[in-house]
């Protein structure tokens, strides 16, 4: 069997345990409710929080709410369960040490086990856009510029991709899936809470020390780079509620630096993943 076919039957794999275990069967009724129930409860409130210029009241840009402002925050979280597990529950249930007692390589294993997890993320993710934009159409008309859809898909997988591989490499390094579960979603939340707080201390001060470490923070490349795709290419009226929003929770920075720090961030968590598993020894079921 070739490497290639290998890599994918892990990935499969990987996909088939983690619906096994109803892992993705309660991601998926998790996204059914953030992408409907919020787009119901505002059609009964007679929102107008969003709007256009020529169509103050039919709220054509409405699928902004779940896709640029509300999604991130809950896509990172969801690649964070999603990777968390991948290694560590092999360990836990002794099914790594079985595994890799077959005539493959360790290489091809956490390869597989890396694409199948992100592609099970990126299922949730398509998942989130199409149920987004559904709501969008059914509870408050036609909705404009969606041509952005597919930018905003690779930004957000992009993104999301950092926090998936800080849990992955977690889950391997821990080798405890709780723990790590525990340990990423610290990270992540500490990291938003921290850019928060970074964020409201430069307003006051002006001091721009603050500014500038906020802008190292993995949430605020993760956070970044969606609204700075869509932000300039969106009415100004919407504009007007996003430049709030990031700059409440993201710092401006360009869309190039975004890049550069999620891609080191990722880079780095996907080789100390791979070198440790590739020299550490293949620990028995663990109790």
């Amino acid at each position: 069997m070739k490497r290639a076919e290998v890599i994918f039957t892990f990935a499969r794999y990987e996909i088939k345990r983690a619906i096994a275990r109803k892992k993705v069967l309660a991601l998926v009724a998790f996204t059914i409710l953030l992408t409907i129930l919020p787009y119901y409860a505002l059609s009964q409130t007679g929102t107008s929080i969003i709007t256009a210029a020529d169509a103050p009241y039919v709220n054509p840009y409405l699928w902004v709410l779940a896709v640029i402002l509300v999604g991130p925050l809950f896509l990172n979280f969801t690649a964070i369960l999603i990777a968390a597990g991948s290694m560590s529950e092999e360990y836990e249930q002794g099914t790594a040490e079985l595994l890799l007692s077959k005539p493959v390589r360790r290489s091809d294993y956490i390869t597989g086990k890396f694409l199948g997890g992100y592609i099970l993320f990126l299922f949730i993710l398509v998942l989130t856009l199409v149920l987004s934009i559904a709501s969008a159409f059914t509870f408050f008309g036609v909705q404009k510029d969606l041509y952005l859809i597919p930018g905003l898909f690779v930004a957000q997988a992009f993104s999301s991709l950092l926090f998936f591989s800080l849990a992955f490499m977690l889950g391997e390094l821990i080798r405890r899936s709780s723990l790590a579960y525990i340990f990423s979603s610290a990270i992540f939340f500490s990291s938003f809470i921290i850019s928060l707080f970074l964020s409201a201390i430069f307003r006051f001060t002006g001091k721009v020390v603050y500014k500038t470490v906020q802008m190292y923070l993995p949430t605020s490349a993760a956070g970044s780079l969606p609204v700075q795709y869509a932000l300039p290419r969106l009415p100004s009226t919407l504009s007007t509620v996003l430049t709030f929003v990031s700059t409440s929770t993201t710092p401006a920075s360009t869309i190039s630096f975004s890049i550069e720090i999620l891609l080191v961030y990722t880079i780095v968590a996907i080789a100390i993943a791979a070198a440790y598993f590739l020299h550490a020894d293949i620990s028995r079921k663990l109790s």
